[in-house]
Order: structure tokens, then sequence, then C-alpha cells
């Protein structure tokens, strides 16, 4: 049987969850600051794993841990704002493409990554010591657990 003290923390740690899903779920709707140009984070998301060397659909679906449909949707609105290239592999099969980062894509990805990596910086900043030494096996911990929902 639980004590009253275990029920508390339960209590206290689902509505710190619950904070920080809704707190996940603006930011999501809001897209990624830094530069000019609007960005979502699934966007974000995917000109990253492109960024990152990826170039097939699947691979970047799976690297933006979405559905390869969502990713080809949101490729297609990259490529007609100009940030990324789509190309049909001649060579072989015609149904293959690949996708890269133009240089305009390039551009918008440095300045969100930094506005990323800044923002990144002042949370850990924000922590202390104590929190620092936890933060990130509780925050993957809580991201697995929330992946299986």
């Amino acid at each position: 049987m639980s004590s009253a003290k275990e029920e508390q923390s339960r209590a206290e740690f689902a509505a710190a969850l619950e904070e920080l899903w809704r707190a996940v779920l603006r930011a999501t709707g809001r897209g990624v600051p830094g530069g000019e140009t609007e960005l979502t984070l699934s966007q974000f998301n995917m000109m990253s794993a492109l960024g990152e060397g990826r170039s097939k659909v699947t691979e970047v679906a799976a690297a933006a841990d979405v559905a390869p449909p969502t990713a080809t949707r949101a490729l297609r609105a990259l490529e007609h704002r100009g940030f990324v290239e789509r190309r049909r592999n001649a060579a072989g099969d015609g149904r293959h493409v690949t996708v890269v980062l133009t240089n305009e894509g390039s551009k918008v990805l440095a300045e969100k990554t930094a506005w990323v990596k800044d923002r990144q910086g002042q949370i850990f900043e924000s922590l202390t010591e104590a929190q620092r030494r936890t933060a990130a096996q509780t925050l993957r911990a809580i991201a697995d657990d929330i992946h299986e929902l």
C-alpha cells in the first residue's frame, strides 16, 4: 500500500509531466525561432536529418520520427520554398527519390540550429549542478516512455 507521501510524489510527477507535455505541444505549434524564416519543428527535424547526410526519404522520415508519407509532404513543402531539392534516381529505379539541402536551406538550417543550441545552453545553465547530473538520463527515460504511448 502506498504512503501519503508517495501518493503526493506521484501527483507532483504527473502534474510536472503534463506541464512538460503542454510546453512541448506549444513549442511544436510555434515553430523554431531564430532568423527571419518561419520553420515548423517538423520541417526543422527534416532539414536536420538532411544536414546529417541522410538523403533517402525513408531515412529522413526515420530520423525525424515520422511516417514516410508525412516526410514526403513536408519535403515537398520545403522544396516549394527552395530549401531542399528532390531528385529521382535516374540510374536505377525511378521511384527512389533522394533529397538534398539547397544553399538557402543550409543557411536556414544553420540559423535555426544556432538558435536551438543557444537555447539548450541557456536551459542547461539554469539548472543546478544536481539537476544537471540527472537531467539527460531522466529526459531520455521520459522520452522513451512517451514514445511508446
